[in-house]
């Protein structure tokens, strides 16, 4: 994560003190004097037993060894919209250290109802952009890279050491070139979808192959008759975080391929294994 030199320049720093945590504006201090962004004296702090505040309420769930994985962690959300809006807020506040945003759309006010990111004064917008302008005022010390385009035009190097990629797609054509290029980049996928009052979530190992045993040739989601309605679209995406966030801290313990459908008009639970 750091370099010798770095832990040099940093090793003053947290050499005495009484207290056991830094602030926000003590780290970014730190930053500034040494040159060192500020994930990287975050991740500095932790190691040398200081808590930033910001992780505080965080660390009781993670501990400090799964924060410092969290800030080492490198995440894909392909689209942010309803889901990857959500993600986005979440990882930046649980402290995921790179984030890579894709969407090639911009904000209508169709997306007003349930995209955290949306806002009446943003219409219009493209969304990568207005993502990297959230996140900057949740925490600066996530490195977010946007991309306004198709998942397919991506260079190969944002591919590259990417622990995980979410499927926050509309459309199940998609959502399976997705699933695909994962299993060529040999890289877990977690999965969402929501329509009216149901949704569903799955991780997709490499070659697993779940989605398309999923959906069976099925070429049309429930979204566009159903619709996509806030509070469904924040359950979907939370679970999705919680499956990340076990994945990237080791606590993922699901052995089998499985989809979890939630009917929160019904209040119905049902986990399906492929």
């Amino acid at each position: 994560m750091i370099s010798a030199e770095e832990a040099k320049l940093l090793e003053p720093y947290f050499a005495k003190s009484e207290t056991s945590e830094i602030t926000m504006r003590q780290a970014e201090k730190v930053s500034v004097e040494t040159g060192i962004c500020l994930r990287k004296v975050e991740w500095f702090a932790i190691r040398k037993g200081f808590v930033p505040r910001r992780y505080r309420h965080n660390l009781g769930t993670f501990s400090c060894a799964g924060q410092l994985k969290l800030l080492e962690s490198k995440v894909v959300l392909i689209g942010l919209g309803g889901l990857g809006g959500h993600l986005l807020e979440q990882f930046g506040r649980a402290g995921v250290g790179e984030i890579v945003g894709v969407d090639a759309d911009v904000f209508d006010e169709t997306n007003l109802n349930r995209q955290l990111l949306s806002n009446e004064g943003n219409l219009g917008k493209e969304k990568a952009y207005q993502a990297k302008e959230r996140l900057e005022k949740i925490n600066k010390a996530v490195k977010f890279t946007g991309f306004s385009c198709c998942f397919d035009e991506l260079p190969d190097e944002v591919w590259q050491n990417a622990a995980l990629v979410f499927d926050c797609l509309d459309n199940i054509a998609d959502r399976l070139k997705l699933a695909h290029k994962c299993s060529e980049m040999k890289c877990p996928l977690v999965h969402g979808a929501i329509a009216g009052w149901y949704g569903e979530v799955g991780v997709v190992w490499p070659e697993s192959e779940m989605l398309e045993k999923h959906y069976q040739g099925q070429r049309e989601g429930l979204e566009k008759e159903l619709g996509t309605p806030p509070f469904t679209a924040a359950v979907a995406a939370s679970l999705m975080a919680a499956k990340g966030v076990q994945i990237l801290t080791g606590k993922y313990r699901s052995t089998q391929p499985t989809i979890h459908f939630f009917d929160l008009l019904e209040d119905d639970w049902e986990n399906i294994q492929l």
